[in-house]
């Protein structure tokens, strides 16, 4: 594991840095814990969005050909830890830019390119995921949307659930199955779909944090033409797999929680809990795990630069930040007492209930993108090697 940077990291650092420096206001600035909310910030995103395009960050590790700049590893991890010190806004189409931009660059036709990667990249277009389903999640392969060949193009019924940003979406990457008759792996293809047609239905889902940015999608005869099916039909889950290796990079995520544990202890001192034993020791345990997760984040930077693929060990990142959040966010709320019962916005809540609205969406996250129960089975059996349970 290599715990050092080299002089030309240390000067993109700085260019990233001052470049921040000018283009980042302070009041788009958030302090990086409580969550975001998103339905209040959708035009700063979307603004946002549009400065890092103009800039070119959005194609950083793009090969030069492609208009990028072919961006190590390292480059990429540190551009995104100063994003998070400096508390920079999420971007609108984000799911479009990290996940489907890439990928249709591996599997998209000419079309394809053209037609959408410069539009994803400048907010112009939002996409949003339509993969889970009410009885498809961690269980993708059993997804039931169908995709029937009719009339010269796709005919999609079905429902998914969990799709974030469906509600402002224009478009979704979507599976759905075109052949009943194939294997649950090979009969899904990979479609682009336009949100605002007839046959789609979007409903939003309330949550307990009261926002409503995870949605159903409901597909009645939606029609999608031969030049948005990407790839081959039936190879949807193959391109599936190439969007969940740009998921599940956990490289961004030490330097939020480590700037979270710095802001628990300046809570604990301002709300008169510094001098209980208890607080003292857990906010020194938060300090501890997230130096863990930091180090967890090299070794995993290091295995990167050295050309090696992302592995099931990615299954020890996924569960340990989530489940580290879930402690930090609770001691949090803790220390206020009385105070922490508070709904975020209530006259009386402490910081206006940030961390309250981070307590509630912790408990997501040992969920999505794999529930801990997954990622343990994993890392049992193919980081350790220990028998499948029966």
């Amino acid at each position: 594991m290599d715990l050092s940077f080299t002089a030309d990291e240390e000067a993109f650092r700085k260019e990233v840095r001052d470049w921040l420096d000018r283009n980042l206001p302070a009041e788009w600035r958030h302090k990086g814990v409580g969550g975001y909310r998103e339905e209040e910030e959708t035009d700063l995103q979307r603004q946002w969005q549009r400065r890092l395009h103009e800039a070119g960050w959005l194609k950083l590790a793009w090969p030069k050909q492609a208009g990028g700049r072919a961006a190590t590893p390292v480059m990429q991890a540190i551009y995104q830890e100063e994003m998070a010190k400096a508390g920079a806004p999420i971007i609108l189409g984000r799911l479009g830019v990290s996940l489907l931009a890439p990928t249709l660059l591996v599997h998209g036709s000419q079309w394809q390119k053209d037609t959408y990667v410069e539009k994803i990249l400048s907010g112009e277009l939002i996409f949003c995921q339509g993969f889970s389903e009410p009885d498809a999640g961690s269980d993708l392969a059993g997804l039931h949307a169908r995709a029937e060949r009719r009339d010269g193009h796709w005919v999609l019924n079905g429902q998914k659930t969990w799709s974030s940003g469906a509600h402002y979406a224009d478009k979704s990457f979507l599976l759905a199955r075109s052949d009943s008759e194939a294997e649950p792996h090979k009969g899904i293809s990979f479609f682009l779909v336009d949100m605002h047609q007839p046959g789609v239905e979007v409903r939003r889902i309330r949550q307990m944090t009261g926002g409503g940015e995870f949605c159903e999608i409901f597909l009645s005869g939606a029609v999608v033409e031969d030049r948005d099916l990407v790839g081959e039909p039936g190879a949807g889950w193959m391109i599936a797999m190439t969007v969940f290796g740009f998921e599940r990079s956990g490289l961004a995520q030490a330097a939020r929680f480590e700037r979270a544990v710095l802001e628990l202890a300046g809570l604990a001192r301002e709300r008169g809990a510094g001098s209980d034993a208890t607080v003292r020791q857990k906010v020194a345990q938060a300090q501890i795990e997230a130096h863990v997760f930091r180090l967890i984040g090299l070794r995993s930077l290091t295995s990167a630069q050295q050309g090696h693929a992302p592995g099931p060990e990615a299954s020890l990142t996924k569960l340990y930040w989530s489940e580290m959040d879930k402690r930090i966010q609770e001691t949090a709320v803790g220390v206020q007492g009385a105070y922490g019962v508070l709904a975020p916005g209530s006259q009386f809540a402490v910081e206006d209930g940030r961390w309250q609205y981070g307590w509630m969406w912790a408990q997501a996250e040992t969920i999505y993108a794999g529930s801990s129960e997954i990622q343990r089975n994993i890392i049992a059996e193919r980081v350790l090697g220990l028998p499948r349970g029966r």
